[in-house]
């Protein structure tokens, strides 16, 4: 078999098949199989230097990588052909007719098991296509550059805004009628936070997800949204890179109409191209100057005055296949960016925070057992596990626009060593309006001031008028940094 000179990326999404076992029969029917590249929108075109390569060695190796359930297989592979140019009857079923989405498809005449590589693995990340032995597009990793903030002590931490037709504060520059006391998202934090006489100290934004309203990127609700965060960033005296944004489900919308879902057309249809996440990443790139191609699983250190301060940023809104419309799902890349969290060198006095939309831990008094409700994270168990072993202290989400706080403590088993508790902070929802809060419920944020040795919090009621609203919660946390 030739040596291998490309690995493609892979996961099983479609409910009821086997990815392997599916191409596998059609090389035993046939000979050979069709294996569709689906390649992410984002990613480079290798189309020409993929035949080049085929013409003059007339066969290449292909590694074929789950990093989801670590398996590895080697192909032989003897064409690369247009989607068009492809013989449908020798692709598996379940994406025949889908292979226009498709980037190309590869002619392989066998898949063999092969010993998990992590090294291959490690180089891959998130990207579906790489040639073997090259160093991976250096925007896919996880480790962003870190945010300076000297002499400056808290974290400001927002959730499910909900711009567009959600949203329930005065927009930037917009004129209201007579007698609508509304006023701006920044102008009421603004003023709650010189309540508290904590205006100039804020180091960093966390917003957890939700800047959308069912995934409507129109101009108007994007360019509201941009507004408000320049507002926001001005009025504190922030850099673009201390505003830091965690996709939510109703930015990143992988069903748009939940009554009539199709889950395997879905799962083809959005690992195909992830479009679907094309619009969240061009406003990151807007509101923070973040790549758009970058990995929307990331860590970035914030330097404080006292203390420095991890944020793992995870993007729970990645396909699964499930039916379940609102349910968190994070995945191998997420997992893999807790572990580089952990590897992160401590210097000073370093609290970690995780960043996620959807919730860890039950926030509502009934989880409504429904096939197309709203549910915890599918992988929380694990997130959680590998948040405590990475010295987490605070995961904060939003998603379900109730506050709470709650801690997880996961107690060692056979011999494993112990973590420290995580905080698992609930925000509720900062912008929406009062028809989409639970009964009772008002808009809250959340605001922590990071000391050398312990962190104090509060969450605040947020009123749309900018009067003083109600103290939901306010006390030191028991957490302990990490210490070099």
């Amino acid at each position: 078999m030739a040596s291998p000179a490309i690995a493609l990326r892979f996961r099983d999404t479609t409910p009821g098949i086997n990815t392997i076992a599916a191409h596998r029969e059609l090389i035993t029917q046939t000979g050979r199989v069709g294996w569709g590249w689906w390649k992410k929108t984002f990613e480079p075109a290798e189309t020409e230097k993929i035949i080049t390569l085929l013409n003059d060695q007339q066969e290449i190796g292909i590694v074929l990588i789950d990093r989801t359930t670590e398996r590895a297989y080697l192909c032989n592979c003897i064409a690369f052909v247009e989607p068009k140019a492809a013989e449908a009857g020798i692709v598996p079923v379940y994406y025949r007719d889908d292979l226009d989405k498709t980037a190309g498809v590869f002619i392989l005449r066998s898949i063999e098991d092969q010993k998990y590589d992590q090294a291959l693995a490690d180089a891959i990340r998130e990207q579906t296509f790489l040639w073997i032995g090259t160093v991976a597009d250096p925007a896919l990793g996880h480790i962003a550059t870190a945010a300076e903030a000297p002499g400056r002590s808290c974290v400001l931490h927002l959730s499910d805004l909900h711009f567009g037709k959600d949203y329930g504060f005065r927009l930037q520059g917009e004129d209201v009628a007579i007698g609508d006391g509304r006023q701006t998202l920044t102008a009421c934090l603004v003023a709650d936070l010189d309540r508290l006489g904590l205006t100039n100290d804020v180091a960093a934004v966390i917003v957890t997800g939700d800047f959308m309203t069912h995934g409507d990127w129109a101009a108007a609700p994007r360019r509201a949204a941009l507004a408000e965060f320049e507002a926001l960033r001005k009025r504190l005296r922030l850099e673009r890179d201390q505003i830091i944004v965690v996709p939510g489900n109703h930015d990143v919308v992988r069903y748009s109409d939940p009554s009539t879902v199709n889950v395997r057309e879905n799962a083809v249809e959005k690992q195909a191209n992830y479009e679907h996440e094309t619009m969240f990443r061009t406003f990151v790139d807007e509101l923070v100057g973040r790549d758009w191609k970058a990995s929307l699983n990331y860590v970035r250190r914030v330097h404080l005055g006292a203390a420095d301060l991890d944020v793992c940023v995870l993007n729970s809104c990645t396909i699964a296949a499930t039916e379940w419309t609102e349910y968190g799902y994070v995945g191998r890349n997420g997992l893999d960016a807790i572990a580089d969290l952990a590897k992160q060198k401590v210097e000073r006095p370093t609290f970690r925070f995780l960043a996620i939309h959807h919730h860890l831990l039950p926030v509502a008094n009934v989880e409504a057992p429904k096939s197309k409700g709203v549910t915890l994270t599918l992988d929380a168990s694990e997130i959680l596990a590998a948040a405590q072993r990475a010295g987490v202290n605070v995961a904060l989400h939003g998603h379900q626009h109730k506050p709470k706080i709650a801690m997880y403590h996961s107690l060692p088993l056979n011999g494993d060593s112990a973590g420290a508790p995580i905080h698992v902070i609930a925000n509720g929802s900062a912008g929406a309006k009062n028809e989409r809060l639970p009964p009772g419920e008002r808009n809250t944020y959340c605001l922590f001031r990071l000391r050398a040795d312990a962190i104090d919090m509060w969450i605040r009621e947020l009123r749309l008028d900018a009067v003083a609203g109600a103290q939901v919660f306010h006390g030191a946390l028991p957490i302990a940094p990490l210490v070099a």
